[in-house]
């Protein structure tokens, strides 16, 4: 057991960062966390929550007072814009090493993304790219270290509910290529990973971190462990490239009319087609990944189907 740290966390609220709060609080650490809603706070000692955005300099100050490290997991996954995905995911992340370094926090973790080792794929990848070089430069600063992990599933995940909808459903499209491989990893994994960053000195700035399979997984893999999950046969198929174009394009066209960016894009597209999104493995010291992907999964249906949200059509 590590001596309790402050943990001040920006993404609490989210995904990622709801399972980030949880272990580090069960962990024993104090956690500053912030929230754009005010959030109705417990009896709990071991939880601050700062209300604020990451383009609120006094509030991300008033988060990382006091705080042994900063894990910046906030960020944007879909965006109307470049423009906007930049500002979030590169303008944010300036904004919280700047509180972080006029506060004197030394340490710092960037929640980045596997899409960031390409980032002329599309305007996510590179405005992940550009948040970890806003890192890169405040080396001198900071004793940092960056996260990428590949695409993350689990209890709580509103984007890859669609994957298992489909399994439910006895049917699978992919819109990867047919020889495209990649990594996943379990949410619980991921969190399990940030806080090894935060306790344990570490010999590498830079991880990709995965669920332990070397060479990732096919599409049909992921079916056929989707289908075992929920009992039944999955009838599998990879989109053709035109397909998914114009899958983009739809996306697009929605988001520029409701105002409510899709997944989904025509400068995804390009990003979803590419052939290699396997992690190289190179672990955390004092992590490794426990979730296997059968587990995982199954993990993950449990919970939507306790919250009724995977409907059956056929």
């Amino acid at each position: 057991m590590t001596d309790p740290l402050t943990i001040a966390i920006t993404g609490a609220t989210g995904f990622l960062g709801g399972h980030l709060v949880a272990q580090a609080r069960s962990a024993g650490h104090r956690v500053r966390a912030l929230s754009r809603k005010p959030v109705n706070t417990d009896s709990n000692q071991d939880i601050v929550w700062i209300t604020g955005a990451l383009n609120e300099q006094a509030a991300l100050e008033a988060l990382v007072t006091g705080a042994d490290i900063v894990v910046h997991a906030a960020g944007a996954i879909k965006a109307l814009s470049r423009f906007e995905f930049f500002q979030i995911n590169k303008g944010g992340t300036e904004a919280v090493v700047r509180a972080a370094c006029a506060q004197g926090v030394k340490s710092f973790v960037l929640i980045s993304s596997l899409a960031a080792r390409e980032p002329t794929l599309s305007p996510y990848a590179a405005s992940k790219r550009a948040a970890e070089l806003v890192v890169d430069d405040h080396a001198g600063q900071l004793n940092s270290i960056i996260l990428r992990p590949p695409a993350i599933y689990g209890p709580g995940d509103e984007e890859t509910m669609g994957l298992f909808q489909m399994a439910v459903n006895g049917f699978m499209l992919a819109p990867g290529h047919s020889s495209a491989r990649l990594s996943l990893v379990h949410v619980s994994d991921v969190a399990s990973a940030i806080l090894a960053c935060c306790e344990q000195p570490q010999s590498e700035v830079l991880f990709e971190i995965d669920d332990g399979k070397a060479d990732g997984y096919q599409w049909r893999e992921l079916a056929d462990a989707a289908g075992l999950c929920v009992g039944r046969p999955i009838k599998f198929a990879h989109l053709a490239s035109t397909v998914v174009w114009i899958m983009g394009f739809l996306g697009t066209s929605k988001g520029l009319l409701t105002r409510s960016p899709a997944m989904l894009t025509l400068a995804k597209v390009p990003e979803l087609r590419h052939r290699d999104w396997v992690a190289n493995a190179k672990c955390p010291s004092g992590w490794t990944p426990k979730w296997s992907l059968k587990d995982g999964f199954k993990d993950a249906i449990d919970w939507y189907s306790s919250q009724n949200v995977l409907k059956r059509y056929f």
